[in-house]
């Protein structure tokens, strides 16, 4: 099985952006036994989901308008696949922005409303 980091087209990580991150990880760890872990990010300590070995997304200490969950697609290429998004018809709702120790990522919404994070990881360091 690919790595779902490093498959552009793969959606690979998943956040929950909400006004009650306390709520949201009592509800989620009750009903799906999911694991959590604070990891100081700058500015704020972010909350990476673990089910079992495997990281698969986080809630953010952010507020949302209207609680959502964003997916994230890794692509090949953040800002070429921002470029051919808009020409594509897509409204850019979080410019390209590089996070370091994580990667660089946008937020898209597409034609049809849909909104979508693009993300082209960093490489791992080596040992």
């Amino acid at each position: 099985m690919s790595n779902p980091m490093q498959t552009h087209g793969a959606f690979s990580w998943m956040e929950l952006h909400s006004g009650d991150g306390a709520k949201a990880k009592e509800f989620y760890t009750g009903l799906l036994g999911w694991g959590l872990e604070d990891m100081e990010m700058p500015g704020m300590t972010y909350t990476v989901i673990a089910n079992g070995d495997d990281k698969i997304g986080g809630f953010p200490p952010m507020a949302a308008e209207a609680p959502r969950w964003l997916p994230y697609v890794t692509v090949d290429d953040v800002d070429a696949r921002v470029e051919k998004a808009k020409a594509l018809g897509a409204t850019i709702a979080g410019d390209p922005m590089t996070v370091p120790g994580v990667g660089r990522m946008a937020t898209l919404i597409d034609p049809v409303g849909g909104v979508i994070a693009l993300i082209t990881y960093e490489a791992p360091a080596e040992s």
